[in-house]
């Protein structure tokens, strides 16, 4: 009959024979720990077995010397697969890290990048890509139109552009140039370079160059209320030698460039002929094609309507407003001329331009608080009419407060693009006269 295992195991202090031979002991290892635990508490190993794991249970009837070449074969197998990982590891990190390889990277990338761009430059899908914009259909007759006014139809595209200007001094810029294949030759730039392309110091976002007289800040361009407009759109220009303000001149391109030749092209005695022949070419193109442009008169007059403040550039801000609950439009804490007199602190000249800064931020705290506040409730035009009002005083000091009030505005008002084009112009704004993006990334 076997011994029952003594209760009190081997911390038993009796050694009597009587006890010894009624109640079984465990006998301990060399480091004190009962072999009966050894052979319960000993966890399964695996070994590497052809590729799989195998699972081997204990056996305690091996010899020491059994035991001990097995550990030493178990330590070998290991020792092997350890370094063998270790060398493909090595090999492994050789080839994605270095130089070398962050160049073959960068160049697949750029690969990527530049199949992505020239498969773009295939459709009219480019302006929106990259203007955020799309253009109406009279933008497209117009580049039909001054097709016919070169006679070499094999070289159209560029030697219309270089006709224009030759001739007339007259730039035909942004959408124009991905039309006459410009940007399928250029070099990739940001997506702020495209936004900034021929985009003047006082431009709004709500304004897109086409036209320049070279050489100066006399610019014409198409003006959207919503980024998504493309039908009749007003065509408004600035000189930027004069300011801000900006004056609607047409409801259709065709009548913006009459008005470019009637008001701002120079001509000599030499250049009589052309304009004239110039001008009676528009209208037969247009007679031939049927064509009915909208009008300036009744655009504006339909564009009045929905305008809650003119702002400083005088091209309006428009907002959906309720007349009957007054909802989306609030006017400002202050007057057109008040604001002004603020910003004239600017031009104080017994005020160092730390000083100036202050007293004009000081002023202007409140009234913006009030603008955002307006936010809050609804009426986003409050704050778009001061921000834009700040943008076009030209003061980069203001560019900080003029984007805390625009970006809220834009974004409660759904105009996501304006965001990015103010943000873009404000990151990088420039007085210069060539502002093409080409000259910038040569």
């Amino acid at each position: 009959m076997p011994k029952e295992d003594c209760k009190y195991g081997e911390k038993c202090y009796q050694r009597n024979a009587a006890h010894l031979a009624k109640y079984n002991h465990p006998a301990k290892t060399d480091d004190g720990q009962d072999k009966a635990e050894v052979v319960k508490l000993a966890p399964k190993r695996k070994e590497a077995f052809c590729g799989e794991e195998k699972a081997v249970a204990p056996n305690t009837s091996n010899s020491s010397g059994e035991s001990q070449n097995m550990e030493k074969s178990h330590g070998e197998a290991k020792g092997t697969f350890e370094s063998e990982t270790a060398e493909l590891h090595r090999e492994a990190m050789s080839n994605i890290s270095g130089k070398n390889y962050m160049e073959i990277l960068e160049k697949r990338i750029r690969l990527s990048v530049q199949q992505e761009y020239d498969t773009l430059c295939e459709s009219n899908e480019f302006i929106r890509h990259k203007f955020l914009v799309e253009m109406p259909p009279d933008f497209y007759e117009f580049w039909k139109f001054i097709n016919t006014l070169t006679e070499d139809s094999s070289k159209s595209n560029r030697a219309a552009v270089e006709h224009l200007e030759t001739v007339f001094q007259l730039q035909l810029v942004g959408p124009f140039e991905f039309l006459s294949g410009t940007f399928h030759r250029a070099k990739m730039g940001e997506p702020g370079d495209y936004l900034r392309h021929w985009r003047f110091y006082y431009d709004p976002p709500e304004f897109q160059t086409v036209f320049v007289r070279r050489g100066t800040g006399v610019h014409y361009g198409y003006w959207r209320d919503v980024p998504q407009d493309k039908e009749n759109l007003l065509i408004a220009r600035n000189d930027m030698a004069n300011g801000c303000e900006f004056q609607f001149v047409s409801g259709n391109i065709f009548d913006a460039f009459l008005y470019y030749l009637e008001h701002d092209f120079v001509g000599t005695p030499f250049t009589t002929g052309k304009v004239t022949a110039t001008k009676k070419a528009v209208q037969k193109y247009l007679a031939e094609n049927s064509l009915e442009l909208a009008q300036l008169d009744r655009l504006q007059r339909e564009r009045n309507k929905r305008v809650v403040a003119k702002a400083f550039h005088r091209g309006g801000i428009v907002v959906p407003f309720d007349r009957k609950t007054q909802l989306g439009y609030r006017p400002l804490s202050v007057s057109d001329a008040e604001l002004k007199k603020m910003l004239a602190l600017f031009e104080r000249k017994d005020l160092g331009d730390g000083l100036a800064k202050q007293a004009v931020l000081e002023k202007l705290q409140p009234v913006a608080n009030a603008a955002i506040i307006a936010v809050d409730e609804c009426d986003f035009g409050s704050a778009l009419e001061l921000g834009i009002d700040l943008f076009s005083s030209g003061h980069k000091e203001l560019h900080m407060l003029a984007s805390s009030l625009i970006v809220p505005a834009y974004s409660m008002l759904q105009r996501p693009q304006f965001i990015a084009i103010a943000k873009a112009h404000m990151e990088s704004r420039s007085r210069d006269l060539n502002l093409s993006m080409f000259d910038v990334l040569k």
